[in-house]
């Protein structure tokens, strides 16, 4: 019996994408279209007193501030989405970010580890992620070039990327579909994104709209925490992560 000879593989035809990839361009996908679609729609949209739903995400409702993060953050998803089709060109996976849970016996226990040395403070310092600052931070409005933005999401978790994507653009589980929203949170967790921070931003920023409200007796009517899907819906056309509706054409963010 004759055994059939090993087939190489064909560099001529791509890669199959893998599973965990796959999965974090479905959400990646849908964060760029979702973007695509508000800075199409926001300017007709602002002027509606349900916008406040979903600037209060934002910290503010100044639509230039929120029109500038949006584009920081799909330029990050595309940075992203090169990356992620890079990694699996090369045939390489996603790894989980959490280590195997494997319940060791006393007996198959390592040996403790000396404490590590205290390492010194770097001489350049990295700047603090704009998405994390306050809308009245002088640094929340810098863009990164692409060359800062691919040097990022090679050095950082893909999770934490994600994470600066939704803060960036206005992301939150209100605002959203149930099932995707489900999907970015299964992507944090995986990837070494924090939820805690995630909320903990919003948190904040929610505190930073009520005080810019306050300001404005002419908003106060307005009950910018009702998150019903159908004020949602007024707000920005539909939930994140539903088919985006035919909007006003208008230029994209940037190109794909």
């Amino acid at each position: 019996m004759t055994r059939a000879a090993p087939t190489t593989p064909d560099p001529t035809k791509p890669r199959p994408i893998p599973g965990r990839i796959g999965a974090v361009l479905n959400v990646l996908a849908t964060l760029i279209a979702h973007a695509r679609h508000f800075a199409a729609t926001a300017a007709t949209r602002a002027s509606a007193p349900e916008f406040a739903t979903a600037a209060a995400v934002f910290g503010t409702s100044d639509l230039p501030t929120i029109l500038h993060r949006m584009q920081r953050g799909m330029l990050r998803a595309l940075a992203l989405r090169h990356y992620l089709f890079a990694r699996a060109a090369r045939g390489r996976n996603l790894r989980f970010a959490w280590p195997p849970c494997v319940a060791l016996q006393p007996h198959h226990r390592l040996p403790a580890e000396p404490a590590p040395r205290p390492r010194s403070a770097p001489l350049h310092p990295r700047r603090p992620d704009p998405a994390l600052l306050d809308p009245g931070d002088p640094d929340a409005s810098r863009l990164p070039t692409q060359e800062e933005l691919a040097a990022e999401v090679r050095r950082r978790p893909v999770g934490r990327t994600i994470a600066s994507i939704c803060m960036d653009l206005g992301i939150a589980p209100g605002v959203c579909d149930g099932d995707f929203w489900n999907r970015v949170e299964k992507t944090l967790r995986r990837y070494g994104g924090s939820l805690r921070r995630l909320y903990q931003l919003r948190a904040r920023r929610e505190e930073t709209f009520q005080r810019e409200r306050d300001r404005r007796s002419d908003t106060w009517h307005i009950d910018w925490r009702d998150l019903r899907p159908s004020t949602v819906r007024q707000a920005l056309g539909y939930l994140i992560g539903e088919t985006p509706p035919e909007g006003p054409g208008a230029p994209a963010l940037v190109p794909s």
